[in-house]
């Protein structure tokens, strides 16, 4: 089990912590909204999950059981229950994950924020923070903001004729 187990949340895409051993991480990692999957200790009544990135099992525990529960939660979380993106004080975040962002990347990514994973018209980002911006400005902008939040999971797709989405990295 040790192999697999982990509480840093940037060693992957599912902590793995020990309850009640590590209440505390799980309470940062429910403060970042980060998946996890808590291993219960025997005899011990085990957390209500009220979270969608939550999760557990008993100990002991095989590591095929867990790998299957780390499966099951990220399959969860693929669904779209985990579409929740916060935009704010120069900055974006993303399953527990951050970027800085300048002032328009901000109120560009607010506009397409505000409608995760649908199309938003390219009229809508022009007046994107109270100000007029170019088509051009717009581009260079969202160029900017692509290599910015990438890291975190995020892209920002074309819709060519129809604008752009904001919508969480697939992958490969």
């Amino acid at each position: 089990m040790s192999a697999l187990a982990t509480v840093d949340p940037d060693a992957g895409p599912v902590a793995i912590v020990w309850w009640p051993e590590e209440e505390a991480t799980v309470e940062r990692l429910r403060v970042a909204r980060h998946a996890r999957l808590l291993l219960v200790a025997p005899g011990v009544a085990p957390p209500v999950a009220r979270h969608p990135e939550e999760d557990w099992v008993r100990r002991p525990v095989d590591d095929d059981d867990v790998r299957a529960r780390i499966a099951s939660l990220l399959d969860r979380l693929a669904d779209g229950r985990e579409r929740h993106v916060e935009i704010g004080s120069g900055r974006i975040r993303y399953r527990g994950r951050w970027a800085a962002l300048s002032e328009t990347e901000e109120a560009l990514a607010s506009v397409l924020g505000a409608d995760f994973g649908e199309v938003v018209e390219l009229g809508q980002l022009r007046v994107a923070g109270g100000r007029r911006l170019s088509d051009g400005s717009i581009r260079v902008h969202l160029t900017r903001l692509r290599k910015r939040i990438a890291p975190i999971g995020l892209v920002v797709r074309v819709v060519r004729g129809h604008g752009y989405v904001l919508d969480a990295d697939a992958g490969p």
